[in-house]
């Protein structure tokens, strides 16, 4: 399910991408763009953070935390390159969408030594 919603939000932020390069995008495109940009986002951070700490459950207070403060740390040092590429246009952002999904999905298929949509535990 994260795996299939990273490549789904990976498409579109592609997609944003291309439309933000060719074409000054109007207000009702961006918004488009940026509301099905975000249905795929809402998973992606729940059931990666499940995965993430599934291994350390005596230590789920303290993986849990340290989980919040790299996303704040990353998310505002990461917030803060794209918001200088600013030009007055969306491409920055849909860039930068496009790039940290890209940058994901090569940490995801180097965790999983390449191998997406494979169960790592058999169902009970």
């Amino acid at each position: 399910l994260s795996q299939s919603a990273l490549l789904l939000f990976l498409a579109i932020s592609l997609t944003w991408l291309v439309v933000s390069l060719e074409m000054q995008m109007p207000l009702w495109l961006f918004i488009a763009f940026f509301a099905g940009a975000m249905v795929p986002f809402g998973c992606l951070g729940a059931n990666f953070n499940a995965l993430a700490m599934e291994p350390l459950g005596a230590l789920a207070g303290t993986a849990s935390s340290i989980l919040g403060f790299m996303q704040t740390f990353l998310g505002g040092l990461l917030g803060t390159l794209i918001g200088q590429a600013y030009n007055g246009t969306v491409t920055p952002l849909a860039a930068g969408f496009c790039s940290v999904s890209v940058a994901a999905l090569l940490m995801i298929l180097i965790a999983e030594r390449g191998r997406l949509f494979q169960p790592h535990n058999p169902p009970v």
